[in-house]
């Protein structure tokens, strides 16, 4: 988010400086692991649908601009019995917009899709508006327009508070004070640090790629579109079509434990892995239990999932961005124009009133 906002700003031409207390893009925050998934038919509410439908175009701009590879298009597929909520949520966040999502029995499922093992009363809602962004490839190429436009990226350089004053808003990071016009907080898993005002708690999650079988061709993002499938016994369980051709991408969205970014447990456990081994030898088709590699991330989580896109209460010259409950890098270039909006206007056009920190009992 503040990479895109800083992208964003930095396209309006306006003087843009970035922090990062790591490298990025790097793998110790939220937003790496080769792939995102990205989709329209949005189970989560329908009020996100125009949001999505921005970024699109954004993600060809940065493309374009960029030269990197940034946004693939694959389909996504909803999976579970029809009473599950991704299923019910996605067909009618559909209907409300009149997405082209369907419907699909267990039968047709096989048919189009052998990747996956269907029982008689699992379904499907096919999303056509959908497939994955590469983060790491998405936030370097945003790092590097920024650049190119004028803007500074400062890396190694933690920032430890974020002071209002009368003549600026001040940046403290590591003894050294700086003054602004407007400051975006984007910082992730470290925003309880920043904005304690904040009710966010930080969930880590595991993901992994597990090696598929020889000769299996049908995972590819061809033929094998991102998922998102609700089960009874491991969770709800994520995954995207080989990028390497030698494995696939599965993990469970949320259920991770509470953890502190700064002291975040980054090997994983083989027990954390059992769930994933049984998800692949249960639900999928040419995918072994040979994990090649893990990684780990976190989650930045609200109390009720929605993300944090407002003015901060006590100072209209402070944007908080944040909090995307572990469904927001996919939003990321409409959110940094949001914020972009926000930061040098002060208001945006878009509809963000479910985003709102006064949800929480705050007020101006």
């Amino acid at each position: 988010m503040g990479a895109a906002t800083g992208w964003r700003l930095a396209t309006r031409g306006v003087q843009v400086v970035c922090f990062d207390r790591h490298s990025p893009p790097h793998a110790f925050g939220s937003s790496h692991g080769e792939s995102r998934i990205t989709r329209t038919a949005y189970f989560e509410g329908p009020w996100y649908v125009p949001l999505l439908q921005e970024t699109f175009p954004l993600w060809r701009e940065l493309e374009e601009a960029s030269g990197a590879q940034v946004l693939t298009m694959t389909g996504a597929l909803m999976i579970g019995p029809p009473t599950a909520g991704a299923v019910t949520g996605a067909l009618a966040t559909a209907a409300k917009h009149g997405l082209d999502a369907r419907l699909l029995n267990a039968e047709e499922v096989r048919q189009r899709y052998p990747g996956h093992v269907f029982g008689d009363g699992d379904v499907a809602v096919l999303d056509p508006q959908a497939g994955f962004v590469r983060p790491e490839a998405a936030i370097a190429a945003m790092i590097e327009r920024l650049v190119a436009l004028g803007g500074e990226m400062r890396r190694e350089t933690a920032v430890t508070s974020v002071n209002s004053h009368r003549d600026g808003v001040e940046v403290v990071t590591s003894g050294v004070r700086e003054k602004f016009d407007a400051v975006v907080i984007a910082a992730g898993p470290w925003m309880p640090t920043l904005v304690p005002w904040l009710p966010l708690k930080v969930e880590r999650q595991v993901l992994a790629w597990l090696e598929i079988e020889k000769d299996v061709s049908w995972l590819v993002p061809e033929r094998f579109p991102v998922f998102i499938r609700q089960t009874d016994d491991v969770g709800d369980i994520y995954g995207v079509p080989t990028l390497d051709g030698i494995s696939v991408k599965i993990a469970r969205h949320h259920n991770g434990d509470t953890t502190d970014p700064d002291h975040i447990r980054r090997d994983v456990a083989d027990s954390e892995l059992v769930p994933l081994r049984h998800f692949a030898a249960t639900f999928l088709r040419g995918v072994s239990d040979r994990v090649t590699r893990t990684a780990v991330c976190m989650y930045t989580n609200t109390p009720d999932g929605d993300f944090v896109i407002d003015l901060q209460p006590e100072d209209p010259r402070i944007v908080v961005v944040s909090a995307c409950s572990g469904h927001g890098f996919k939003f990321a270039p409409v959110i940094g124009d949001i914020a972009a909006d926000l930061a040098s206007e002060r208001w945006t056009s878009r509809d963000i009133s479910r985003f709102t920190a006064r949800r929480f009992g705050f007020s101006a």
